[in-house]
């Protein structure tokens, strides 16, 4: 791979990790109801799920789309439900007191949604194609542009959950916490139209 590729492919990494997502909105919607550090193990588990998403991608698996052309848009309806869920939920977010039950995504459940997350298969397909050459050096790229993604992923992960957390500090100040979840759920909301235009 040569610096021009590397080059394009960071350059439309970044914009394509800190633009608002479902990932980042995740993220900063679990940070401003738990916390920070409660919700590590969900950033990470997007960080490293990605990266790993983006490998496996390189080593054939994003040719499963070609063969069962139908996947696509059940995993867009499978990450709809599943944001439409985080919407209806964030409705009733109480910052001072969550439920018994309530809790932040896990690691592996942070990581596992990537595989129904449609901009996250689109970014993998995308990167994969840019970098990744037929040939002998084909798990060389495959190898950077994972790495790529773990390192631009390990900044844009923290970025969205440091904001949900100082959202709900100043909102909390504010006295406008109680408009927090209806916000961030319109936000949720706005982001499964946009995957499905």
């Amino acid at each position: 791979m040569d610096s021009t590729t590397f080059a394009a492919f960071v350059v439309v990494a970044i914009p394509g990790f800190f633009t608002p997502g479902p990932n980042n909105l995740m993220l900063m919607a679990s940070s401003a109801k738990f916390g920070f550090q409660r919700t590590i193990p969900h950033g990470l588990g997007v960080t490293i799920g990605f990266a790993l998403m983006v490998v496996l991608v390189g080593l054939g698996l994003g040719e499963v789309f070609h063969y069962l052309p139908w996947l696509e848009p059940v995993l867009k309806i499978l990450a709809a439900i599943n944001l439409l869920y985080l919407a209806w939920t964030l409705l009733g977010l109480k910052i001072e007191d969550q439920g018994a039950g309530e809790r932040p995504l896990t690691f592996i459940e942070g990581a596992g949604f990537q595989w129904i997350n449609p901009k996250a298969w689109a970014l993998a397909l995308s990167f994969v194609a840019m970098v990744v050459e037929a040939g002998p050096a084909r798990f060389v790229g495959i190898g950077v542009v994972g790495l790529g993604c773990l390192v631009i992923g390990a900044f844009s992960s923290p970025t969205w959950m440091v904001f949900g957390d100082r959202l709900e500090k100043l909102l909390k100040r504010t006295g406008g916490e109680r408009f927090l979840g209806v916000a961030m759920a319109v936000l949720v909301v706005l982001s499964v139209v946009l995957f499905f235009i």
